[in-house]
């Protein structure tokens, strides 16, 4: 390879660093659901163990759920330091729900479930929540990462039943 063969691959590589590195601190808020969700169906919290099948179940609902066209998008929020830099947002699911969705709501407006050890929150760009925020008020949270993931599942499940006429 001759040297301006190497300096414009190093040059192309150093560019390639900039982008990949640039980017990426430019919209990190300090909100790990926040950024994991721009990529993901599921954020499950940092500070609490998920076992694996916990995980699976609820990985494998809402895939189920968004191949039948229920968009939707969950945050399991076990500890305050799964919120980063909002940890006074813990214990409040329904407002962190619509800060979180308000967050991510430049590439996802459908539907977003917050659970926390306290509770549900729920979250879906101009439409109106009511009903949905009835149903959640009848699942019971389970405690635990555990708990909390297959309460996610129970609460996918009551909110993608068919509406009844």
């Amino acid at each position: 390879m001759g040297v301006f063969a190497r300096r414009l691959a190093a040059g192309l590589a150093a560019a390639a660093a900039v982008v990949a590195f640039g980017v990426a601190p430019a919209r990190a808020d300090g909100d790990p659901a926040s950024d994991v969700l721009l990529v993901d169906n599921v954020f499950l919290t940092y500070s609490v163990n998920v076992s694996a099948p916990a995980k699976s179940a609820l990985a494998q609902t809402v895939a189920r759920l968004n191949a039948r066209g229920f968009r939707v998008k969950v945050a399991v929020i076990a500890d305050p330091a799964d919120l980063g830099a909002v940890p006074s947002l813990f214990g409040k699911p329904q407002i962190y729900a619509k800060f979180l969705g308000t967050e991510i709501s430049f590439q996802y407006t459908n539907r977003l479930l917050v659970v926390m050890p306290n509770g549900f929150g729920f979250w879906h760009k101009g439409k109106s929540i009511v009903r949905d925020k009835k149903i959640l008020t009848g699942v019971k949270v389970k405690q635990g990462g555990d708990g909390l993931a297959y309460s996610a599942v129970s609460a996918l499940n009551a909110l993608s039943k068919p509406r009844k006429k």
